[in-house]
């Protein structure tokens, strides 16, 4: 197992192997209530989710000292937010930023370095496939497909092109459960 930090591998630009990853499998949920003076109780707004932990583990092969300081300088706050890709997912694109303390395993004589990274966008996004269409004929069928975590609507964009008008259009949505 591997992981990508914004386009390269960390055990070919540093040394390290990662020996363990944890990301939870939801982000916590955030409850939206307000309390009113005088009134028992609270107003449920519904539930969003929060931020979501990713951890990282890695186990330094090389030197202890220059390893140690090039995952430092790969998971600097610093640099922003970081595009992970993990080798075992790929074309999900993790988007985090380091948070809170590297640390060391010291059970295993400080060779493992954990890196805790949050994601404030909870969920992976996917490589995105656009495809455009021209409709030529009526009536015609196209599928749509989402890759990606979170089902997502396509968005349909119809242009009359020309001075004829149009005196009438089917639109269908339909979903097919798995």
């Amino acid at each position: 197992m591997d992981v990508s930090v914004n386009g390269e591998w960390i055990s070919e630009a540093t040394g390290a192997v990662l020996v363990r990853r944890s990301i939870p499998g939801l982000p916590e949920a955030t409850e939206n209530t307000v309390e009113i003076a005088e009134r028992d109780g609270a107003i449920d707004f519904g539930s969003t989710y929060g931020p979501r932990p990713v951890g990282l583990g890695f186990f330094i092969t090389g030197d202890y000292d220059s390893t140690v300081s090039l995952l430092m300088r790969k998971f600097n706050t610093r640099r922003g937010v970081l595009d992970l890709v993990f080798s075992d997912r790929p074309g999900k694109h993790y988007f985090a930023q380091y948070r809170g303390t590297m640390s060391w395993d010291e059970e295993t004589g400080n060779r493992v370095i954990d890196i805790p990274l949050k994601m404030y966008d909870p969920f992976p996004e996917s490589n995105e496939r656009i495809t455009e269409l021209t409709i030529t004929r009526s009536p015609q069928v196209v599928s749509v497909q989402s890759i990606g975590d979170e089902r997502a609507s396509p968005v349909i964009v119809l242009t009359n092109v020309g001075t004829t008008t149009l005196n009438g259009f089917t639109i269908k949505n339909e979903y097919q459960t798995e």
